[in-house]
Protein backbone atom coordinates (compact mmCIF):
# COMPACT_ATOMS: atom_id res chain seq x y z
CA UNK A 1 0.00 0.00 0.00
CA UNK A 2 1.21 3.14 -1.15
CA UNK A 3 0.18 6.24 0.48
CA UNK A 4 0.94 10.62 0.98
CA UNK A 5 -0.60 13.72 1.88
CA UNK A 6 -2.18 15.22 -0.87
CA UNK A 7 -3.47 18.86 -1.35
CA UNK A 8 -6.82 19.19 -3.00
CA UNK A 9 -8.71 22.45 -2.99
CA UNK A 10 -6.41 23.45 -0.65
CA UNK A 11 -6.88 20.85 2.18
CA UNK A 12 -5.08 18.18 2.35
CA UNK A 13 -5.99 14.28 2.64
CA UNK A 14 -4.83 11.05 2.88
CA UNK A 15 -3.76 9.25 -0.32
CA UNK A 16 -4.08 5.84 -0.34
CA UNK A 17 -2.95 4.01 -3.73
CA UNK A 18 -4.01 7.44 -5.36
CA UNK A 19 -7.70 7.43 -3.71
CA UNK A 20 -8.15 10.46 -1.83
CA UNK A 21 -9.52 9.69 1.99
CA UNK A 22 -10.60 12.05 4.57
CA UNK A 23 -8.45 11.73 7.35
CA UNK A 24 -10.88 10.50 10.10
CA UNK A 25 -10.33 7.78 12.27
CA UNK A 26 -10.64 5.63 15.43
CA UNK A 27 -8.61 4.47 18.20
CA UNK A 28 -8.92 3.12 22.05
CA UNK A 29 -6.25 2.84 24.68
CA UNK A 30 -7.71 -0.09 25.82
CA UNK A 31 -8.54 -2.14 23.04
CA UNK A 32 -10.80 -4.96 24.73
CA UNK A 33 -12.91 -2.07 25.44
CA UNK A 34 -13.00 -0.14 21.95
CA UNK A 35 -15.89 0.08 20.17
CA UNK A 36 -14.54 -0.80 16.39
CA UNK A 37 -17.46 -2.20 15.63
CA UNK A 38 -19.60 0.81 16.12
CA UNK A 39 -17.54 2.79 14.15
CA UNK A 40 -16.71 0.10 11.31
CA UNK A 41 -20.62 0.22 10.91
CA UNK A 42 -21.05 3.38 10.60
CA UNK A 43 -18.41 3.74 7.46
CA UNK A 44 -14.59 4.62 9.45
CA UNK A 45 -12.15 2.70 7.88
CA UNK A 46 -9.23 4.12 9.26
CA UNK A 47 -7.82 3.02 12.87
CA UNK A 48 -4.79 3.39 14.78
CA UNK A 49 -3.52 0.96 17.03
CA UNK A 50 -1.01 1.21 20.15
CA UNK A 51 2.48 -0.65 20.27
CA UNK A 52 5.05 -0.04 22.54
CA UNK A 53 8.69 -1.70 22.88
CA UNK A 54 8.16 -1.92 26.78
CA UNK A 55 5.14 -2.29 28.99
CA UNK A 56 6.72 0.36 31.27
CA UNK A 57 4.49 3.94 32.15
CA UNK A 58 3.66 6.25 29.85
CA UNK A 59 3.19 8.56 32.95
CA UNK A 60 5.94 8.95 35.06
CA UNK A 61 4.13 10.98 37.25
CA UNK A 62 1.07 8.70 37.87
CA UNK A 63 2.76 5.48 36.57
CA UNK A 64 0.06 4.89 34.40
CA UNK A 65 0.95 2.39 31.04
CA UNK A 66 -2.20 1.51 28.63
CA UNK A 67 0.06 -1.71 27.69
CA UNK A 68 -0.20 -4.97 28.95
CA UNK A 69 2.85 -6.39 26.54
CA UNK A 70 5.68 -4.76 25.80
CA UNK A 71 7.39 -6.25 22.64
CA UNK A 72 10.70 -6.34 23.45
CA UNK A 73 10.85 -6.76 27.42
CA UNK A 74 10.97 -10.86 26.98
CA UNK A 75 13.82 -12.91 25.60
CA UNK A 76 12.23 -12.99 22.59
CA UNK A 77 9.63 -10.32 20.56
CA UNK A 78 6.27 -10.68 21.48
CA UNK A 79 3.51 -8.99 18.82
CA UNK A 80 0.75 -10.98 20.17
CA UNK A 81 -1.11 -7.74 21.56
CA UNK A 82 -0.52 -5.90 18.78
CA UNK A 83 -1.47 -8.44 16.23
CA UNK A 84 -4.81 -9.50 18.03
CA UNK A 85 -5.85 -5.90 17.59
CA UNK A 86 -5.25 -5.76 14.48
CA UNK A 87 -6.31 -8.87 13.20
CA UNK A 88 -9.77 -8.04 15.16
CA UNK A 89 -10.16 -5.28 13.03
CA UNK A 90 -9.39 -6.61 9.98
CA UNK A 91 -11.61 -9.59 10.62
CA UNK A 92 -14.51 -6.89 10.79
CA UNK A 93 -13.25 -4.74 8.29
CA UNK A 94 -11.02 -5.99 5.46
CA UNK A 95 -10.79 -2.78 3.35
CA UNK A 96 -9.55 -1.25 6.93
CA UNK A 97 -6.63 1.07 7.16
CA UNK A 98 -4.30 0.44 9.86
CA UNK A 99 -1.92 3.43 11.39
CA UNK A 100 0.71 1.09 13.97
CA UNK A 101 1.42 3.84 16.55
CA UNK A 102 4.39 3.08 18.08
CA UNK A 103 5.73 3.65 21.31
CA UNK A 104 9.63 4.08 21.02
CA UNK A 105 10.30 3.76 24.90
CA UNK A 106 13.31 1.41 25.81
CA UNK A 107 12.89 -1.87 27.76
CA UNK A 108 14.10 -2.60 31.33
CA UNK A 109 17.04 -4.72 29.89
CA UNK A 110 18.53 -1.52 27.96
CA UNK A 111 17.81 0.70 31.10
CA UNK A 112 19.27 -1.62 33.23
CA UNK A 113 22.28 -1.62 30.61
CA UNK A 114 22.75 1.94 30.04
CA UNK A 115 22.24 3.89 33.20
CA UNK A 116 24.26 6.23 32.10
CA UNK A 117 21.93 7.11 28.85
CA UNK A 118 18.55 7.25 31.43
CA UNK A 119 17.05 10.19 33.26
CA UNK A 120 15.18 9.76 37.02
CA UNK A 121 11.77 10.16 36.79
CA UNK A 122 9.54 9.32 40.19
CA UNK A 123 8.82 5.95 38.80
CA UNK A 124 12.35 5.23 37.96
CA UNK A 125 15.12 5.89 35.87
CA UNK A 126 13.57 6.13 31.46
CA UNK A 127 16.42 6.90 28.45
CA UNK A 128 17.05 10.61 28.18
CA UNK A 129 15.79 11.66 25.09
CA UNK A 130 19.42 13.32 24.11
CA UNK A 131 21.44 9.70 24.20
CA UNK A 132 23.17 8.95 21.42
CA UNK A 133 22.74 5.41 21.95
CA UNK A 134 18.87 5.37 22.85
CA UNK A 135 18.62 7.20 19.20
CA UNK A 136 20.82 4.09 17.87
CA UNK A 137 19.63 1.16 19.80
CA UNK A 138 16.24 2.50 19.42
CA UNK A 139 16.05 2.48 16.04
CA UNK A 140 17.00 -1.41 15.68
CA UNK A 141 14.04 -2.14 17.69
CA UNK A 142 11.99 0.04 15.48
CA UNK A 143 12.79 -1.41 12.53
CA UNK A 144 12.59 -5.04 13.97
CA UNK A 145 9.16 -4.10 15.38
CA UNK A 146 8.38 -2.48 11.60
CA UNK A 147 9.81 -6.07 9.44
CA UNK A 148 7.77 -8.06 11.69
CA UNK A 149 4.61 -5.64 10.87
CA UNK A 150 5.55 -5.97 6.95
CA UNK A 151 5.48 -9.17 6.57
CA UNK A 152 2.71 -10.04 8.59
CA UNK A 153 -0.51 -11.24 6.53
CA UNK A 154 -2.35 -7.87 7.01
CA UNK A 155 0.74 -5.91 6.19
CA UNK A 156 -0.78 -4.83 2.45
CA UNK A 157 -3.53 -2.96 4.54
CA UNK A 158 -0.95 -0.91 6.54
CA UNK A 159 -1.18 2.44 5.12
CA UNK A 160 1.22 4.36 7.83
CA UNK A 161 2.98 4.91 11.00
CA UNK A 162 2.96 7.32 14.08
CA UNK A 163 5.59 7.71 16.05
CA UNK A 164 5.55 8.07 20.02
CA UNK A 165 7.84 8.72 22.65
CA UNK A 166 8.92 10.02 26.24
CA UNK A 167 6.10 10.98 28.51
CA UNK A 168 2.26 10.67 27.56
CA UNK A 169 3.61 9.15 24.23
CA UNK A 170 3.92 13.11 23.12
CA UNK A 171 7.97 13.55 23.19
CA UNK A 172 7.56 15.41 26.60
CA UNK A 173 11.07 14.02 28.52
CA UNK A 174 10.90 11.61 30.91
CA UNK A 175 11.31 14.07 33.96
CA UNK A 176 9.22 17.24 32.24
CA UNK A 177 12.58 18.62 33.48
CA UNK A 178 14.11 18.82 29.95
CA UNK A 179 16.15 15.07 30.14
CA UNK A 180 17.74 17.34 33.24
CA UNK A 181 21.41 14.86 33.94
CA UNK A 182 24.93 14.37 33.24
CA UNK A 183 24.55 13.15 29.30
CA UNK A 184 22.08 16.30 28.95
CA UNK A 185 24.53 18.90 30.53
CA UNK A 186 27.55 17.32 28.66
CA UNK A 187 25.70 17.22 25.24
CA UNK A 188 24.70 21.04 26.02
CA UNK A 189 28.50 22.42 26.32
CA UNK A 190 28.98 20.80 22.95
CA UNK A 191 25.98 21.99 21.65
CA UNK A 192 27.18 25.66 23.13
CA UNK A 193 30.57 25.66 21.46
CA UNK A 194 29.39 24.71 18.46
CA UNK A 195 26.58 26.98 17.96
CA UNK A 196 27.65 30.24 20.07
CA UNK A 197 31.25 29.29 20.27
CA UNK A 198 30.94 29.05 24.40
CA UNK A 199 33.71 27.35 25.88
CA UNK A 200 33.39 29.11 29.12
CA UNK A 201 30.66 26.34 30.40
CA UNK A 202 28.24 27.65 32.89
CA UNK A 203 27.34 25.44 35.84
CA UNK A 204 23.63 24.72 35.73
CA UNK A 205 21.60 23.32 38.47
CA UNK A 206 17.90 22.28 38.58
CA UNK A 207 17.51 25.47 40.79
CA UNK A 208 18.57 28.01 37.80
CA UNK A 209 15.34 26.73 36.30
CA UNK A 210 12.86 27.30 39.37
CA UNK A 211 14.44 30.92 40.76
CA UNK A 212 11.88 32.64 38.81
CA UNK A 213 14.41 34.94 37.61
CA UNK A 214 16.17 34.96 34.41
CA UNK A 215 18.99 33.46 33.87
CA UNK A 216 21.17 33.14 30.21
CA UNK A 217 22.43 30.13 30.79
CA UNK A 218 18.90 28.65 31.61
CA UNK A 219 17.55 29.77 28.48
CA UNK A 220 20.02 28.73 26.38
CA UNK A 221 19.73 25.43 27.97
CA UNK A 222 16.05 25.49 26.84
CA UNK A 223 17.02 26.32 23.45
CA UNK A 224 19.50 23.61 23.28
CA UNK A 225 16.49 21.41 24.72
CA UNK A 226 13.90 21.70 22.35
CA UNK A 227 15.96 21.35 19.16
CA UNK A 228 17.22 18.35 21.05
CA UNK A 229 14.13 16.59 21.15
CA UNK A 230 12.75 18.14 17.57
CA UNK A 231 15.75 15.98 15.96
CA UNK A 232 15.29 13.10 18.03
CA UNK A 233 11.84 12.87 16.75
CA UNK A 234 12.87 13.69 13.17
CA UNK A 235 15.96 11.13 13.77
CA UNK A 236 13.25 8.14 14.40
CA UNK A 237 11.05 9.40 11.96
CA UNK A 238 14.06 9.35 8.96
CA UNK A 239 14.93 6.02 10.27
CA UNK A 240 11.47 4.64 9.59
CA UNK A 241 10.91 6.45 6.28
CA UNK A 242 14.27 4.95 5.25
CA UNK A 243 13.34 1.63 5.94
CA UNK A 244 10.13 1.54 4.09
CA UNK A 245 11.29 3.16 1.15
CA UNK A 246 9.00 6.14 1.75
CA UNK A 247 6.42 4.19 0.93
CA UNK A 248 3.77 5.35 3.79
CA UNK A 249 3.12 8.08 5.97
CA UNK A 250 4.83 8.81 9.30
CA UNK A 251 3.81 11.29 11.45
CA UNK A 252 4.42 12.39 14.94
CA UNK A 253 3.54 14.14 18.18
CA UNK A 254 5.30 17.08 18.27
CA UNK A 255 4.36 20.62 18.64
CA UNK A 256 2.94 21.99 21.10
CA UNK A 257 4.01 25.49 21.26
CA UNK A 258 0.53 27.02 20.88
CA UNK A 259 -0.13 25.03 24.51
CA UNK A 260 3.37 23.69 26.52
CA UNK A 261 4.75 27.34 28.01
CA UNK A 262 7.35 25.38 30.12
CA UNK A 263 9.49 25.23 27.70
CA UNK A 264 11.27 22.30 29.03
CA UNK A 265 8.59 20.18 27.55
CA UNK A 266 10.89 20.11 24.56
CA UNK A 267 7.96 21.14 22.35
CA UNK A 268 9.21 24.38 21.07
CA UNK A 269 11.23 23.24 18.61
CA UNK A 270 8.89 22.98 15.53
CA UNK A 271 10.73 25.58 13.33
CA UNK A 272 13.74 22.71 13.32
CA UNK A 273 11.99 19.49 11.66
CA UNK A 274 8.64 21.67 10.22
CA UNK A 275 10.26 20.97 6.63
CA UNK A 276 11.51 17.52 7.18
CA UNK A 277 10.75 15.19 4.46
CA UNK A 278 10.86 12.63 7.12
CA UNK A 279 7.59 13.74 8.37
CA UNK A 280 4.19 13.79 6.36
CA UNK A 281 1.81 14.97 9.81
CA UNK A 282 2.14 16.14 12.92
CA UNK A 283 -0.17 15.73 15.75
CA UNK A 284 -1.52 17.24 19.32
CA UNK A 285 -5.03 17.07 21.28
CA UNK A 286 -7.32 19.81 20.96
CA UNK A 287 -6.32 22.02 23.97
CA UNK A 288 -7.70 21.68 27.80
CA UNK A 289 -8.71 24.81 28.01
CA UNK A 290 -10.72 25.75 30.62
CA UNK A 291 -10.52 22.34 31.92
CA UNK A 292 -12.75 21.23 29.08
CA UNK A 293 -15.54 22.85 30.36
CA UNK A 294 -18.35 23.85 27.52
CA UNK A 295 -18.46 27.38 26.35
CA UNK A 296 -15.43 27.35 25.37
CA UNK A 297 -13.00 26.89 22.56
CA UNK A 298 -10.99 24.42 22.96
CA UNK A 299 -8.22 25.36 20.54
CA UNK A 300 -5.45 23.97 18.75
CA UNK A 301 -2.03 22.75 20.76
CA UNK A 302 -0.02 23.97 17.84
CA UNK A 303 0.06 26.59 14.56
CA UNK A 304 -2.01 24.17 12.28
CA UNK A 305 -1.94 27.19 9.57
CA UNK A 306 2.34 26.97 9.66
CA UNK A 307 1.29 22.88 9.57
CA UNK A 308 -0.50 23.59 6.57
CA UNK A 309 1.76 26.25 4.42
CA UNK A 310 4.48 23.32 5.12
CA UNK A 311 2.56 20.97 2.96
CA UNK A 312 1.24 18.88 6.18
CA UNK A 313 -1.56 17.41 7.63
CA UNK A 314 -2.13 18.24 10.97
CA UNK A 315 -3.84 15.18 12.60
CA UNK A 316 -5.77 16.71 15.62
CA UNK A 317 -6.15 14.01 18.42
CA UNK A 318 -10.28 14.56 19.77
CA UNK A 319 -10.62 12.49 23.03
CA UNK A 320 -13.90 13.65 23.65
CA UNK A 321 -15.72 12.84 26.99
CA UNK A 322 -18.92 11.63 26.92
CA UNK A 323 -21.90 11.04 29.36
CA UNK A 324 -20.64 7.25 29.01
CA UNK A 325 -16.65 8.26 29.93
CA UNK A 326 -16.37 6.47 33.48
CA UNK A 327 -13.11 6.11 35.65
CA UNK A 328 -10.65 4.22 34.15
CA UNK A 329 -10.64 1.82 37.27
CA UNK A 330 -13.84 0.86 36.07
CA UNK A 331 -12.35 -0.22 32.69
CA UNK A 332 -9.85 -2.29 33.71
CA UNK A 333 -10.68 -3.55 37.50
CA UNK A 334 -8.37 -4.01 40.06
CA UNK A 335 -5.25 -2.27 37.16
CA UNK A 336 -4.81 0.77 38.41
CA UNK A 337 -4.70 2.23 41.73
CA UNK A 338 -7.68 4.69 42.83
CA UNK A 339 -5.72 8.13 43.22
CA UNK A 340 -5.12 8.72 39.58
CA UNK A 341 -7.08 9.63 36.86
CA UNK A 342 -9.97 10.78 39.12
CA UNK A 343 -13.27 11.93 37.84
CA UNK A 344 -13.96 14.64 40.50
CA UNK A 345 -10.84 16.47 42.81
CA UNK A 346 -10.28 16.69 46.40
CA UNK A 347 -12.82 19.52 46.49
CA UNK A 348 -15.89 17.12 44.56
CA UNK A 349 -15.27 18.96 41.62
CA UNK A 350 -15.40 17.88 38.57
CA UNK A 351 -11.70 17.19 36.79
CA UNK A 352 -11.41 16.89 33.16
CA UNK A 353 -11.48 13.34 32.79
CA UNK A 354 -15.06 14.18 33.76
CA UNK A 355 -18.03 14.39 30.65
CA UNK A 356 -21.31 15.70 30.24
CA UNK A 357 -23.85 14.99 31.97
CA UNK A 358 -26.41 14.18 29.50
CA UNK A 359 -26.34 12.75 26.30
CA UNK A 360 -27.21 16.14 24.61
CA UNK A 361 -24.66 18.05 26.02
CA UNK A 362 -22.13 15.37 24.97
CA UNK A 363 -23.46 15.62 21.20
CA UNK A 364 -22.44 19.17 21.56
CA UNK A 365 -19.50 18.50 22.61
CA UNK A 366 -18.04 16.17 19.87
CA UNK A 367 -20.17 18.40 17.06
CA UNK A 368 -17.93 21.87 18.86
CA UNK A 369 -14.35 19.56 18.45
CA UNK A 370 -15.28 18.62 15.09
CA UNK A 371 -16.55 21.76 13.59
CA UNK A 372 -13.39 24.05 14.36
CA UNK A 373 -11.29 21.28 13.17
CA UNK A 374 -14.15 21.06 9.70
CA UNK A 375 -13.62 24.90 9.53
CA UNK A 376 -9.67 24.46 9.60
CA UNK A 377 -9.30 21.83 7.34
CA UNK A 378 -7.91 19.22 9.95
CA UNK A 379 -7.83 15.46 10.27
CA UNK A 380 -9.17 14.12 13.82
CA UNK A 381 -8.89 11.17 15.01
CA UNK A 382 -11.78 10.24 17.68
CA UNK A 383 -9.64 8.83 20.86
CA UNK A 384 -12.05 6.66 23.24
CA UNK A 385 -9.15 6.40 25.50
CA UNK A 386 -10.50 3.79 28.02
CA UNK A 387 -13.59 2.92 25.44
CA UNK A 388 -17.11 2.51 25.55
CA UNK A 389 -17.35 6.48 25.28
CA UNK A 390 -19.27 6.56 22.31
CA UNK A 391 -21.19 3.38 22.48
CA UNK A 392 -24.50 5.29 21.82
CA UNK A 393 -26.82 4.75 19.13
CA UNK A 394 -26.79 9.00 19.35
CA UNK A 395 -23.68 9.21 19.30
CA UNK A 396 -22.37 6.77 16.41
CA UNK A 397 -25.20 8.83 14.55
CA UNK A 398 -23.37 11.72 14.68
CA UNK A 399 -20.23 10.52 13.80
CA UNK A 400 -21.70 8.70 10.81
CA UNK A 401 -23.07 12.45 10.00
CA UNK A 402 -19.39 13.90 10.89
CA UNK A 403 -18.10 11.17 8.40
CA UNK A 404 -20.47 11.76 5.51
CA UNK A 405 -20.14 15.31 5.85
CA UNK A 406 -16.26 15.46 5.38
CA UNK A 407 -16.50 12.99 2.61
CA UNK A 408 -19.03 15.47 0.50
CA UNK A 409 -16.85 18.34 0.75
CA UNK A 410 -14.20 17.24 -1.28
CA UNK A 411 -14.80 18.78 -4.31
CA UNK A 412 -15.91 22.31 -2.35
CA UNK A 413 -13.95 25.31 -3.13
CA UNK A 414 -12.63 27.15 0.14
CA UNK A 415 -11.48 30.51 -1.83
CA UNK A 416 -14.96 31.16 -2.35
CA UNK A 417 -16.41 31.41 1.10
CA UNK A 418 -15.30 33.63 3.89
CA UNK A 419 -12.38 32.65 6.25
CA UNK A 420 -10.31 34.01 8.95
CA UNK A 421 -9.43 37.30 8.82
CA UNK A 422 -7.36 37.64 11.94
CA UNK A 423 -4.25 35.97 12.69
CA UNK A 424 -2.73 35.27 15.75
CA UNK A 425 1.09 34.54 15.85
CA UNK A 426 2.58 31.74 17.89
CA UNK A 427 6.28 32.88 19.33
CA UNK A 428 7.97 29.45 20.34
CA UNK A 429 11.38 31.25 20.72
CA UNK A 430 9.97 34.17 22.96
CA UNK A 431 8.88 31.56 25.96
CA UNK A 432 12.93 31.56 26.01
CA UNK A 433 12.94 35.14 27.36
CA UNK A 434 10.77 34.83 29.96
CA UNK A 435 11.98 32.67 33.37
CA UNK A 436 9.83 29.49 33.53
CA UNK A 437 6.17 29.83 35.38
CA UNK A 438 6.20 33.46 35.04
CA UNK A 439 2.94 34.97 34.42
CA UNK A 440 4.33 36.48 31.38
CA UNK A 441 4.33 32.47 29.93
CA UNK A 442 0.43 32.47 29.65
CA UNK A 443 0.34 35.41 27.25
CA UNK A 444 -0.51 32.95 24.43
CA UNK A 445 -2.99 30.73 25.89
CA UNK A 446 -4.65 33.12 27.51
CA UNK A 447 -4.99 35.21 24.54
CA UNK A 448 -6.04 31.99 22.33
CA UNK A 449 -8.24 31.20 24.96
CA UNK A 450 -10.11 34.99 24.80
CA UNK A 451 -10.11 34.86 21.32
CA UNK A 452 -12.18 31.76 20.93
CA UNK A 453 -15.36 33.51 22.24
CA UNK A 454 -15.00 37.40 20.43
CA UNK A 455 -17.01 35.71 17.84
CA UNK A 456 -14.60 36.66 15.21
CA UNK A 457 -12.80 32.93 13.35
CA UNK A 458 -8.64 32.84 13.76
CA UNK A 459 -5.92 31.24 12.46
CA UNK A 460 -2.86 30.46 14.37
CA UNK A 461 0.55 30.72 12.58
CA UNK A 462 4.04 31.04 13.67
CA UNK A 463 5.91 34.72 13.38
CA UNK A 464 8.66 32.76 10.76
CA UNK A 465 5.65 32.09 8.14
CA UNK A 466 4.13 36.00 8.49
CA UNK A 467 5.37 36.85 4.99
CA UNK A 468 3.96 33.68 3.52
CA UNK A 469 0.81 34.50 5.43
CA UNK A 470 -0.14 38.05 5.83
CA UNK A 471 -1.06 39.36 2.78
CA UNK A 472 -4.36 37.53 3.55
CA UNK A 473 -5.28 39.13 6.84
CA UNK A 474 -6.89 42.31 7.98
CA UNK A 475 -5.35 42.18 11.61
CA UNK A 476 -2.92 40.61 13.85
CA UNK A 477 -2.82 39.56 17.69
CA UNK A 478 1.10 38.79 18.79
CA UNK A 479 1.39 37.26 22.31
CA UNK A 480 5.19 37.29 22.84
CA UNK A 481 5.40 40.22 25.47
CA UNK A 482 9.45 39.60 24.98
CA UNK A 483 9.44 38.29 21.35
CA UNK A 484 12.07 36.95 19.71
CA UNK A 485 13.84 38.28 16.55
CA UNK A 486 11.43 36.50 14.11
CA UNK A 487 8.68 38.42 16.36
CA UNK A 488 10.07 41.12 15.60
CA UNK A 489 10.45 40.90 11.97
CA UNK A 490 6.84 40.14 12.15
CA UNK A 491 5.70 43.07 13.82
CA UNK A 492 7.86 45.25 11.65
CA UNK A 493 6.34 43.76 8.70
CA UNK A 494 2.93 44.40 9.93
CA UNK A 495 3.75 48.26 10.13
CA UNK A 496 5.63 48.16 6.58
CA UNK A 497 2.36 46.32 5.20
CA UNK A 498 -0.41 48.69 7.26
CA UNK A 499 -1.66 45.80 8.91
CA UNK A 500 -2.83 46.59 12.37
CA UNK A 501 -2.22 44.50 15.67
CA UNK A 502 -2.13 43.76 19.40
CA UNK A 503 0.94 42.99 21.02
CA UNK A 504 0.89 41.87 24.42
CA UNK A 505 3.38 43.17 26.74
CA UNK A 506 4.72 43.10 30.13
CA UNK A 507 2.98 46.35 30.93
CA UNK A 508 -0.66 45.00 29.51
CA UNK A 509 -0.20 40.62 28.86
CA UNK A 510 -3.30 39.84 28.74
CA UNK A 511 -6.49 41.31 27.29
CA UNK A 512 -9.80 40.10 27.26
CA UNK A 513 -12.32 39.12 25.05
CA UNK A 514 -14.33 42.32 24.83
CA UNK A 515 -11.10 43.79 24.57
CA UNK A 516 -9.67 41.99 21.60
CA UNK A 517 -13.41 42.10 19.57
CA UNK A 518 -13.24 46.08 19.73
CA UNK A 519 -10.22 46.05 18.77
CA UNK A 520 -10.62 44.13 15.82
CA UNK A 521 -13.89 45.45 14.78
CA UNK A 522 -12.59 49.18 15.10
CA UNK A 523 -10.01 47.97 12.40
CA UNK A 524 -13.00 46.67 10.01
CA UNK A 525 -12.68 42.59 11.13
CA UNK A 526 -15.96 41.27 10.60
CA UNK A 527 -17.75 39.98 13.37
CA UNK A 528 -19.99 37.12 13.71
CA UNK A 529 -21.47 37.36 17.12
CA UNK A 530 -21.26 39.77 19.87
CA UNK A 531 -22.52 37.69 22.70
CA UNK A 532 -19.71 35.34 23.67
CA UNK A 533 -20.63 33.03 21.34
CA UNK A 534 -17.79 30.73 19.86
CA UNK A 535 -18.22 30.79 15.94
CA UNK A 536 -15.85 29.29 13.46
CA UNK A 537 -16.07 29.50 9.95
CA UNK A 538 -13.94 28.69 7.27
CA UNK A 539 -13.90 25.76 4.29
CA UNK A 540 -17.52 26.68 3.02
CA UNK A 541 -18.90 25.83 7.17
CA UNK A 542 -19.83 27.69 9.70
CA UNK A 543 -20.53 26.67 13.43
CA UNK A 544 -21.94 27.98 16.22
CA UNK A 545 -21.58 26.97 20.20
CA UNK A 546 -24.00 28.91 22.43
CA UNK A 547 -23.08 30.34 25.97
CA UNK A 548 -26.30 30.88 27.09
CA UNK A 549 -29.81 30.06 26.33
CA UNK A 550 -32.02 31.99 23.91
CA UNK A 551 -31.81 33.72 20.86
CA UNK A 552 -28.19 33.82 19.14
CA UNK A 553 -27.98 35.97 15.75
CA UNK A 554 -25.05 35.14 13.42
CA UNK A 555 -24.31 38.24 10.67
CA UNK A 556 -22.40 36.88 7.87
CA UNK A 557 -20.13 39.41 5.86
CA UNK A 558 -21.74 38.70 2.35
CA UNK A 559 -25.08 37.58 1.27
CA UNK A 560 -24.82 33.08 1.60
CA UNK A 561 -27.15 30.30 0.95
CA UNK A 562 -27.24 28.63 5.17
CA UNK A 563 -27.75 25.40 5.12
CA UNK A 564 -28.18 23.19 8.43
CA UNK A 565 -26.05 20.52 8.87
CA UNK A 566 -25.50 19.25 12.82
CA UNK A 567 -27.50 20.17 15.58
CA UNK A 568 -30.35 22.49 14.38
CA UNK A 569 -33.87 22.53 12.37
CA UNK A 570 -33.03 26.02 11.14
CA UNK A 571 -34.71 26.59 7.49
CA UNK A 572 -32.46 26.45 4.16
CA UNK A 573 -32.16 30.38 3.29
CA UNK A 574 -30.38 33.23 1.60
CA UNK A 575 -29.16 35.95 3.89
CA UNK A 576 -26.51 37.81 5.47
CA UNK A 577 -27.53 37.07 9.34
CA UNK A 578 -30.32 35.12 10.69
CA UNK A 579 -31.29 33.73 14.29
CA UNK A 580 -31.63 30.55 15.92
CA UNK A 581 -32.94 29.70 19.09
CA UNK A 582 -30.20 27.36 21.11
CA UNK A 583 -29.67 25.89 24.60
CA UNK A 584 -26.86 26.72 26.55
CA UNK A 585 -23.72 24.87 24.96
CA UNK A 586 -25.78 23.46 22.39
CA UNK A 587 -23.88 23.77 18.83
CA UNK A 588 -24.97 24.09 15.52
CA UNK A 589 -23.33 23.55 11.84
CA UNK A 590 -24.44 24.56 8.82
CA UNK A 591 -23.09 24.56 5.01
CA UNK A 592 -22.51 27.66 3.20
CA UNK A 593 -23.14 27.35 -0.37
Amino acid sequence: MLSDIRFHNGRPYICVDGELCSPQAYTSYFEECAEYSDFISAGYRMFFVNVSFTDLPINNTTGFSPFNTGVFEGAEPDYSEFDCTVNRIFSECPDAFVFPRINISMPRSWLAANPCETVDTPNGKRESLFSERFMCDGSELLKTLVAHIRSADYAERIAGYQLCGGTTQEWFPHDLFGCFSDIALQKFRFWLEEKYGVSDFPVLSKADFCSGVYNEAAARYGEFCNETVAYTVEHFAKVLKEYINGEQLVGVFYGYNAFVSDYLWGTHGLRCIIDSPYIDFFSSPCAYDEGRRLGFDWGDMLPFESVKQHGKLYFVECDIRTHLTKQMQASRPGRYPEGIYTLYDESGNKTVWHGPDTVENSLSAIRKAFAHQLTHASGIWWFDIWGGWYHDENIMSELKLIKDTVESSVNKNPKLYPSAETVVFVDEKAYLNIPRGNHLCNCLNHTRVRMGNTGIPFDLCMVEDAEKVLGKYSAAIFTAPMPSESGKKAIELCEKLNIPYIQTSEVKPFYSTDELRSFLVSRGVHCYNTDGCVVYCGEGFLAVHSVADGEVKITLPDKSTVRPLLGTDFEVCETDSFTINMNKHETAVFELI
